[in-house]
């Protein structure tokens, strides 16, 4: 039952509204007794002070105090109280009938009080008591007014059972409220619940209802159909990675197993064998060179900056050991490679495998699309406290609608050229990946038929 939300919230907002009502019943009913004895109190002092001055003109009249207590006596009755009158040392000179010829006891202290301060009250053998002095100068005596404590416990023991119940049925309802309530605001996080239920890796598309993008399920049920959107591209992505991967990989493969079976199928001459064997080679080298490609690319979502092989590596010396042995394959081709290092040491800290294959990645780009007697060039230069490598080539340039893809994965502008010359369309994602990891940039500008230029910018100090 605790398993719910609901249940749970109804729980905590029960047992704060019930400290909370509990708290202001204790309140009310403190209040509410102070109350009722400061009543009780006046009302016996007024009432003393009435039999006091019925008292005074009855003597006046009579000139005996035992005859004038009599008469007064007689004449005012109250219901439930008791009078009774006393001289200046306290013995009883007359009583209510009320009484019944029995006397109240009132401690010495109690007068005592009553000459200091004109009045006092004390609570006696169950009963509320007040003396008041029966004249000005306190010769005559005293007039005391009594009245049980149960009238005032009577009261609140009633106003106890009224905060009790109305206590009780105001938890009650509340309760019920705030289930409720706690029901009808927890519906929309139930609904997107049941919806994402619904949501598998085959119906990623799903999006969950947005009742009121304002509030915080709104904002919740926002963050989630974000998310989802971000599983179903990388979900896309991971299904074309494979099925290219898978492509990529299929040719080769065919070809290899191919030549196997052809070149086994019969005797063959020395040459031919060669032949077969160096087509093989080639398929192989090819295959070596997707699987390693392929292998760096599935460290990308693992691998971030803190897991660089970080070290201090010169650029100046990078980049000359990348051209050095791009020279190779430009002269093979009748390229020319130029080299522009004349700026002064720079320096970062990463990882220098890593960033030479980035460079050998865009200079065998740059060979290969680049014709017979075209040129490259190779510049390091120091731009705004960061390292600026730029690789330019005087090649067949790449179509502007091309261009924004170019760094994705497997995408080839030319897929039957760019087959036959070996390449899978992964270098210029490795090599956008290893310039962002270490913190950098890499942007392309390019003309089809005058060349392209891909220009990295690097951190000098990796962040």
């Amino acid at each position: 039952m605790l398993d719910s939300v609901r249940i749970r919230l109804t729980l905590w907002y029960a047992g704060v509204l019930a400290l909370s009502l509990i708290a202001f019943a204790l309140v009310i009913y403190y209040a509410a007794g102070n109350s009722f004895h400061e009543r009780q109190d006046e009302s016996l002092r007024s009432t003393a002070q009435t039999v006091a001055s019925a008292y005074l003109e009855e003597l006046g009249e009579t000139h005996s105090q035992y005859t004038a207590g009599k008469v007064v006596l007689a004449e005012i009755t109250f219901p439930n109280r008791y009078v009774q009158l006393t001289d200046s040392a306290g013995n009883p000179i007359a009583a209510s009938a009320n009484l019944a010829g029995s006397t109240i006891f009132i401690p010495t202290a109690v007068f005592a009080a009553a000459r200091l301060q004109g009045f006092s009250h004390a609570s006696v053998d169950g009963l509320r008591v007040t003396v008041v002095p029966l004249s000005s100068d306190q010769t005559l005596g005293f007039a005391a007014v009594a009245e049980p404590l149960s009238v005032i416990e009577d009261g609140l023991s009633e106003l106890r059972r009224d905060l009790f119940a109305g206590v009780l049925l105001v938890l009650l309802l509340a309760s019920a409220g705030g289930y409720f309530l706690a029901r009808k605001s927890l519906a929309p996080v139930a609904s997107m619940n049941s919806q994402t239920q619904r949501i598998s890796a085959e119906n990623l598309s799903a999006r969950l209802d947005v009742t009121n993008p304002r509030d915080e399920l709104g904002h919740l049920a926002t963050t989630i159909n974000d998310l989802l959107k971000r599983l179903e591209n990388a979900f896309k992505e991971q299904q074309r990675f494979i099925a290219d991967a898978s492509h990529e990989l299929r040719t080769p493969l065919a070809v290899l197993r191919g030549e196997t079976e052809v070149a086994l199928s019969k005797t063959r001459t020395v040459e031919e064998y060669q032949q077969s064997l160096s087509l093989i080679q080639d398929e192989a080298e090819r295959l070596s060179r997707i699987v390693e490609d392929l292998f760096i690319l599935a460290r990308q979502p693992i691998n971030t900056r803190a897991a660089l092989n970080k070290e201090r590596v010169s650029l100046n010396d990078a980049v000359r050991e990348c051209a050095r042995a791009a020279q190779v394959l430009a002269f093979r081709k009748g390229v020319r490679l130029k080299l522009e290092n004349d700026s002064p040491s720079i320096a970062l800290n990463g990882d220098e495998d890593l960033i030479k294959r980035m460079l050998l990645n865009l200079l065998d780009n740059a060979v290969k699309y680049t014709p017979a007697g075209g040129e490259i060039s190779l510049a390091l230069v120091r731009q705004n406290g960061n390292a600026e490598i730029v690789v330019r080539d005087t090649g067949i340039g790449i179509p502007a609608e091309a261009q924004p893809r170019v760094f994705d994965r497997f995408y080839r502008v030319d897929k039957a050229r760019a087959r036959t010359m070996g390449g899978a369309g992964l270098g210029l994602s490795i090599a956008q990946w290893i310039v962002e990891v270490h913190g950098g940039s890499i942007n392309l500008s390019s003309t089809p038929g005058h060349g392209s230029t891909f220009t990295i910018v690097l951190p000098t100090q990796l962040p």
